[in-house]
């Protein structure tokens, strides 16, 4: 018997990307057989009732899809530093208790969506808000 050749553990590791697209692979499979699933076609008689249970899940997919494309991207979190969106001076970074970001709850196209942004405070104004993140350009 001959034995396999050494291979580097970073060469055979999988990539960020391939790692997400099992976690997406297994959510696509569980909402098969959230579908599919025997003890589940009793409550799917009609069409509105299979049709309620599709949109139920291509919405729940879709969510997880542009959760884990926020959480992937950069340019998504907020920048270091921003200017009050009353007066332009700069604010500061709204100090947090348990040091986490606060949650910021966003209704979608896709349905809602919580994410987690740095908050912002401006002293000379007295207001928080959260700065834009990057912009989409002309056409996007």
């Amino acid at each position: 018997m001959t034995e396999p050749p050494n291979v580097p553990a970073e060469a055979s590791a999988p990539s960020p990307r391939e790692r997400l697209r099992e976690q997406w692979l297994r959510h696509a499979a569980a909402a098969f057989d959230l579908l599919f699933a025997d003890e589940a076609q009793a409550d799917l008689i009609s069409l509105d009732q299979r049709e309620q249970r599709v949109i139920e899940l291509r919405d729940d997919l879709g969510l997880w899809l542009l959760r884990q494309h926020l959480q992937a991207d950069p340019d998504a979190s907020a920048p270091a530093t921003a200017g009050c969106p009353r007066c332009g001076k700069d604010a500061q970074p709204r100090p947090v208790a348990d040091g986490r970001a606060p949650r910021r709850a966003l209704t979608t196209r896709a349905g809602p969506l919580t994410v987690q942004r740095p908050a912002f405070w401006c002293p000379t104004c007295r207001v928080v808000f959260f700065p834009p993140g990057r912009q989409a350009g002309p056409g996007h």
